[in-house]
């Protein structure tokens, strides 16, 4: 799936800003060849510098793939905590629980979707997450983890869940979410925006119930989709 929102970066250069220039080029370079395809040569002409005004901003392609994991953490956290913002009701009570952690589900398929080259570069075998997030997290800003992890908490604080029931539940939430986001990023699964939110929502619900989660506070089941994703062509005729 190629990125929607990255283009051609050459001539897009301005002076001051090539930092930003660089991992713009970079991402367009992702988009078309893949992460392991491109280097900070290519970057840098694309934008139109020198590789020695490349390597003034990037010691390596490590430390620009790095930069780029940073930002696409840090976007995705913010992503994820609008979408808690937004959620109606009164924080606190079981229902904004349940919805809150609907919202972190959508919000991060949402951006795997919207940013594909960011989203394999977050999660490759090349960038070493721990650090990465670490150097990104700022005082009193949660990464996207963190966000998925207290709104599990929440739910247990609201009397959604039993404490005994979330034990570690942040891993079984953590592979569904990213699970469903991976296989619409690698075109297994071919979904149209309503119809991912239907499907997380939908996986949402049924890791809940199996926490034990009152069917009352989920809502109704999300509709069956109408045909078959796997069976669909990126187009969304069917095969």
């Amino acid at each position: 799936m190629k990125d929607p929102t990255i283009g051609t970066s050459r001539g897009r250069y301005h002076h001051g800003d090539l930092r930003n220039a660089l991992l713009d080029a970079s991402l367009a370079l992702i988009a078309e060849h893949g992460v392991e395809a491109f280097s900070l040569r290519e970057a840098a002409r694309e934008v139109g510098v020198s590789p020695a005004a490349a390597y003034r901003h990037f010691e390596d392609k490590d430390a620009l793939l790095a930069a780029l994991a940073r930002d696409a953490f840090d976007r995705l956290a913010h992503l994820m905590e609008r979408a808690i913002s937004r959620v109606p009701g009164e924080p606190g009570t079981a229902g904004h629980a349940v919805a809150a952690f609907f919202a972190v589900g959508v919000a991060y398929v949402e951006f795997a979707v919207q940013h594909p080259s960011q989203f394999r570069v977050m999660f490759g075998p090349w960038c070493p997450r721990e650090q990465v997030v670490a150097a990104g997290v700022q005082p009193g800003q949660r990464e996207g983890y963190t966000i998925l992890v207290d709104s599990l908490d929440a739910l247990v604080a609201s009397g959604a869940v039993r404490a005994e029931a979330r034990a570690g539940a942040e891993i079984a939430a953590w592979s569904m979410v990213h699970g469903l986001a991976s296989l619409i990023v690698e075109g297994s699964v071919q979904l149209t925006k309503a119809e991912r939110g239907q499907a997380t929502r939908h996986t949402a619900r049924m890791l809940l119930a199996a926490l034990g989660c009152d069917a009352a506070l989920l809502g109704p089941p999300e509709a069956p989709l109408d045909t078959d994703p796997c069976a669909r062509t990126a187009s969304g005729r069917k095969r």
